[in-house]
């Protein structure tokens, strides 16, 4: 684990205005790493370990220093101002569970809530994932969290999300399929 100064594009880029938060981002060596912009008194925790990457966010969630994770991901476009957003919402809605929305990829067609779009309290967060992976969709290393928190408020903040590895692979399975009826297969 890591905790990022100047290795990746991270850019502090506001001032102490609103309570920290702590900013987990898995990151796979070698994968895109776009910028993110953030208050100077947030926390980013950059995680390159864990067996899943849901083991990687809950040791993200368990270094963290602040009481709102906020767990994003280095391969997504996130706009200059959502943290400020993220933190207006979190002081308005006083809800431990939020997601913002995704655009791109299947958007929010399957699920409302994506791990790189949730911000959780830290303790309901550490209470709801003791037990992974019990009781989310096995996925192999990209077994996640997000499972857990279905009953997340939806805020209108959005980020940009291109498909994932698991959304690829899903689209090549069907279209495999509907190409074998095509053809009569």
């Amino acid at each position: 684990m890591f905790v990022v100064v100047d290795i990746y594009p991270i850019y502090y880029k506001y001032d102490e205005t609103e309570p920290p938060v702590t900013v987990i981002i898995p990151y796979k060596q070698g994968e895109p790493f776009n910028p993110i912009y953030l208050c100077k008194n947030d926390q980013v925790l950059v995680i390159t370990t864990g067996e899943t990457i849901g083991h990687a966010r809950i040791l993200g969630a368990k270094k963290a220093l602040n009481e709102w994770l906020v767990f994003m991901d280095g391969d997504a476009i996130y706009p200059e101002d959502y943290i400020i957003q993220v933190k207006k919402y979190i002081r308005e809605y006083n809800y431990p569970i939020l997601a913002t929305t995704r655009r791109g990829g299947y958007g929010d067609i399957f699920f409302n809530v994506h791990e790189h779009g949730l911000i959780v309290r830290k303790d309901v967060f550490l209470e709801r994932t003791k037990n992974y992976p019990h009781g989310v969709r096995p996925a192999g290393r990209r077994t996640d969290i997000a499972d857990y928190f279905r009953d997340a408020k939806k805020i209108p903040v959005k980020y940009y999300h291109g498909y994932t590895k698991g959304e690829k692979a899903y689209t090549r399975a069907v279209s495999l399929v509907l190409l074998a009826k095509m053809i009569g297969g």
